[in-house]
């Protein structure tokens, strides 16, 4: 063995040009696996820092026009109560909550949970005690626990932080507990508040958020799923009302929760990568092929002085393994680099990410891959080339000692390349269209141009009059400066999903009956809002400002629900109820607002004034007559806190940033599979340019007999690009039937186009086309100059 090693080094060292090719493309192939490998383990398969981890479960509600839906906290109490199958349950959502007492208001993104959150995740103070039961009741005093940032952060580490008093929105809160620096859910936030204690008794308002919840040992997710949806019928039979349109309740392990919304794209973008790998592997093993038929004499000496055939492939064998780990060596650096890129590029898109390493588990698989490759493109060409007619090729030339079998396996494999190479080209393509006819999506309203800011006007939730009378003042004095052209008001972006959701009854229909009780989304907006989101009015009017102000029983609707109850007639005018309140009069009716990103029919969307329903941290949009957001955002700034200091401003994005962020996945998608795409492309051309060149190189002899017959260079163009073109389109048929079928796994990743778009398959089709003909003309074109004299010479 250590002499087929000193042999093999030997050789390739001997081979400079075909040695740094192979390893270059192999580099490639086992470092954009590595890098792709290293994602998808700190990603999907790395266990959350959790304690028994998948036995965490996260749940909410939904129904047939709902996927996920936020629950009440009476359905939550029920569900706790009834269930067999989890140890604990706990209520998670978020908390947008001032800190105040010590100067300027500060903004705090917290948490509100029920008792049991931190047995769920199995986590205990290391200061201080964790939440009771008690604690997590109507009339309880307020009590939170820190995080260990905050706790360092606010109070320099204090250990006798317990017992101390902070004022959240005015209001004294008692700490606890500090939760170790280990603990790391959702960031973690600063500090956790208990959810008994605020009241929320309704059961159609879903303020409770999803629910985290530890399964009992031995129970599985399916069981928890059936027993959880036993009890969401139980739920709705009791209370048909309030549980309308949510008859299921969704349940999936904490990591899925975590991980869901990409998991399908780094898998199909892990199998992208195996392609390339595919692609470069044949690549080599044509290259070997074509070294193994000129070293035909090399073999057959060494058979005749008494090497078996065992040795000679073992000598290949060899070679390749050396190939392959040097291929290995050098796809670790590039691993490094792909890995810095992604974790800069995807840190926003991709849970998780930042826990991407090179650890010991990467180096073994990058060992592994290696390893594996070494056998998938060195097997073929070590049977090949050992396999050798002793008389035939001891007593022929190079140029009379045929190889047919080899030409056919080598033309095998450039098929199988670009038939590789077509699939992902495909899968680029659709990825690409779907993007862009994302970005170009018409979603109801205009975006272009609009900033955006959330108001933490927590402290003044419970002073509804006092709340509404500083939303109008903060309005009035921003549309009031110079360079925004019109400002509102509003609970939620519009969308991006996240509008309350209400069910209504309208005036002279029969009360629904169960199963038919109607679901829509309820936005409440100041009167500006159709004007600066440039929302057109159908039919009607938009709220006036007395309206606004006063919160007047008028609402606007939607397209979808004036068509359900007045096919024939004009909503306006008509009367709906919702939120158990009195008839409400439909004084406008407005377009379809789709949800951004998403194909499914969006709910029924009726829109309030927002002096009805005062929010406690409105979103404030501001349409701009500059471009200059930076400063449109001082100016705004400064106008809101002209009105009052201590209203803390935060979430400051554009409306176009915000999309931005909110197509970043597919962006994702897009971007590394065009990459992967094009690597593909490459090694393919490079195989069909390869082939073709040493055919040419094989067949000089034959050439010059060509020309000297009469053949012009014409003839011989055809003749060698013909051969070429045969391989590049039996390989763009078997590709495009296969994309045909695989393509069918990224339904869920596309938008706005089907998995069997017929111009992305013949845009492929016809770039691949042009694309062989460049990479056949050249290996062709030199076929054409060989002089005749030479050619018939040529051995």
């Amino acid at each position: 063995m250590l002499q087929d090693l000193i042999y093999a080094l030997r050789w390739l060292r001997k081979n400079p040009g075909f040695t740094v090719l192979a390893v270059l493309m192999l580099a490639v192939g086992i470092g954009v696996n590595t890098a792709m490998f290293s994602v998808i383990n700190a990603v999907l398969l790395r266990p959350l820092p959790y304690p028994e981890a998948d036995r965490i479960v996260w749940m909410n509600e939904s129904g047939p026009e709902i996927a996920n839906r936020e629950v009440s906290y009476p359905n939550f109490v029920d569900w706790r109560a009834r269930n067999q199958v989890f140890e604990t349950m706990s209520t998670f959502r978020g908390w947008g909550v001032n800190l105040t007492g010590a100067g300027e208001a500060e903004s705090l993104d917290a948490r509100i949970v029920s008792a049991d959150y931190f047995k769920v995740m199995r986590a205990t103070p290391f200061i201080g005690r964790d939440f009771t039961a008690e604690d997590d009741k109507v009339g309880a005093a307020r009590v939170v626990i820190v995080s260990y940032a905050f706790w360092q952060q606010r109070f320099g580490g204090d250990p006798g932080i317990i017992g101390k008093e902070i004022l959240l929105d005015d209001k004294p809160y008692k700490i606890i507990g500090v939760i170790p620096q280990s603990f790391v859910h959702q960031g973690p936030p600063p500090l956790w508040g208990l959810i008994g204690p605020q009241g929320w008794k309704e059961r159609d308002i879903r303020v409770a958020g999803n629910v985290i919840a530890r399964l009992k040992p031995g129970v599985t997710i399916e069981q928890a799923r059936a027993e959880m949806n036993r009890i969401a019928q139980q739920l709705l039979q009791e209370h048909p009302i309030a549980n309308a349109g949510a008859n299921v309740v969704n349940v999936v392990s904490l990591q899925d929760s975590i991980t869901g919304r990409v998991n399908l794209g780094l898998k199909i973008l892990f199998g992208a990568v195996g392609l390339v790998l595919l692609i470069a592997c044949a690549n080599v093993a044509n290259l070997l092929l074509a070294r193994g038929a000129a070293r035909r004499k090399e073999f057959a000496v060494r058979a005749a002085l008494g090497a078996s055939r065992f040795r000679i492939i073992r000598q290949m064998l060899v070679e390749s393994f050396l190939l392959a780990l040097a291929g290995g060596v050098l796809g670790l650096i590039f691993t490094s680099w792909t890995m810095k890129l992604l974790t800069l590029v995807a840190h926003e898109t991709v849970p998780r990410m930042g826990s991407i390493r090179l650890d010991g588990k990467i180096l073994f698989f990058n060992v592994a891959i290696s390893l594996l490759t070494g056998i998938v493109f060195g097997v073929i060409p070590a049977l090949r080339s050992s396999k050798t007619d002793l008389q035939e090729t001891l007593k022929g030339s190079s140029a009379t000692v045929t190889d047919a079998h080899g030409k056919r396996l080598r033309s095998t494999l450039v098929v199988a390349e670009v038939a590789l190479s077509v699939a992902l080209l495909v899968g680029a393509g659709l990825l690409v269209k779907s993007l862009l006819l994302l970005l170009k999506s018409d979603n109801g309203f205009d975006s272009n141009g609009v900033l955006t800011m959330e108001l933490r006007t927590s402290r003044y939730a419970g002073n509804r009059p006092e709340l509404n009378r500083l939303m109008q003042q903060i309005l009035g004095s921003v549309q009031a400066q110079p360079g925004v052209e019109t400002a509102t008001l509003a609970a939620a972006l519009p969308g991006l999903n996240n509008d309350w959701q209400t069910d209504i009854g309208v005036e002279g229909y029969r009360r629904l009956k169960r199963g038919e009780l109607l679901n829509v989304d309820q936005s409440v907006v100041s009167s500006t809002y159709f004007q600066t989101m440039k929302i057109p009015i159908l039919r009607g009017r938009a709220f006036t400002r007395d309206e606004d102000e006063l919160g007047k029983p008028v609402a606007l609707v939607d397209e979808n629900l004036a068509r359900r109850f007045w096919p024939n007639g004009d909503a306006v005018g008509k009367r709906i109820a919702y939120d158990g309140s009195g008839w409400q009069e439909v004084i406008g009716v407005v377009p379809e607002v789709r949800t951004y990103g998403s194909e499914l029919k969006p709910l029924i969307k009726i829109y309030t004034p927002m002096g009805r329903a005062p929010q406690d941290n409105p979103m404030l949009l501001i349409r701009g007559s500059t471009n200059d957001a930076k400063a449109l955002t001082e100016t705004v700034k400064r106008a809101v806190h002209a009105v009052n200091k201590n209203v803390p401003i935060t979430e400051i994005a554009t409306f176009e940033d915000i999309l931005a962020r909110e197509s970043s996945t597919q962006r994702f998608n897009a971007i590394l599979f065009s990459i992967f795409a094009a690597l593909a492309l490459a090694l393919a051309v490079t195989g069909v340019y390869g082939v073709l060149s040493y055919s040419v190189s094989q067949r000089t002899h034959e050439v010059g007999i060509r020309m000297a017959l009469g053949a012009g260079r014409r003839d011989l163009l055809r003749l060698f690009m013909g051969q070429g073109m045969r391989l590049v389109l039996l390989g763009l048929v078997i590709g495009l039937g296969g994309a045909f079928a695989l393509t069918r796994l990224m339904a869920s990743l596309l938008f706005g186009v089907s998995t069997t778009d017929r111009w992305t398959f013949v845009a492929v089709g016809a770039g691949l086309t042009i694309v062989g003909l460049f990479a056949c003309y050249l290996p062709a074109r030199r076929a054409t100059t060989v002089d005749p004299l030479v050619a018939l010479r040529y051995e």
